[in-house]
């Protein structure tokens, strides 16, 4: 049975992956327009490349965030905790900055609100029953040579 931590985690990592799409979806029409300008102006003619590179790149987010789950979840790998850790560190960095340089709007919100909830979710990965989760793992060295 899966520690309160872990089920929590799970929850509250949803939650930021959600608010990460509902972000883009509020961004999209601006990400889409940038990128159109970046095909344009690299000379290529290719009509509807953006629209490919935004829908795969939020395809290349779900798949990504989908195996961080079932490798920290499933299959209990305490080194993935700790990747995670890092890619939200920076991702609050990355919105940091945004804040600085941007004004506020609901998509820079929608993208406070994804990495506290980030954020939270993996502070539960740190906690004593999500530790005797990962087991091995988690860096522990067994007593067999």
């Amino acid at each position: 049975m899966k520690p309160r931590s872990i089920s929590r985690f799970e929850g509250w990592y949803f939650l930021a992956v959600v608010l990460s799409i509902v972000s883009t979806a509020l961004g999209w029409s601006d990400m889409s327009t940038y990128t159109d300008a970046v095909i344009d102006e690299s000379g290529a003619s290719s009509r509807g490349m953006g629209l490919v590179l935004l829908f795969s790149s939020v395809a290349m987010f779900l798949v990504l965030a989908l195996i961080f789950w079932a490798a920290i979840v499933l299959s209990r790998l305490g080194a993935a905790r700790w990747v995670l850790a890092l890619l939200i560190a920076y991702a609050t960095y990355s919105v940091g900055m945004r804040i600085a340089n941007t004004a506020m709007g609901l998509g820079l919100i929608a993208d406070i609100a994804a990495v506290a909830s980030a954020a939270i979710a993996v502070s539960f990965l740190f906690r004593a029953d999500a530790r005797a989760w990962f087991g091995k793992d988690d860096g522990q060295v067994s007593d067999q040579v």
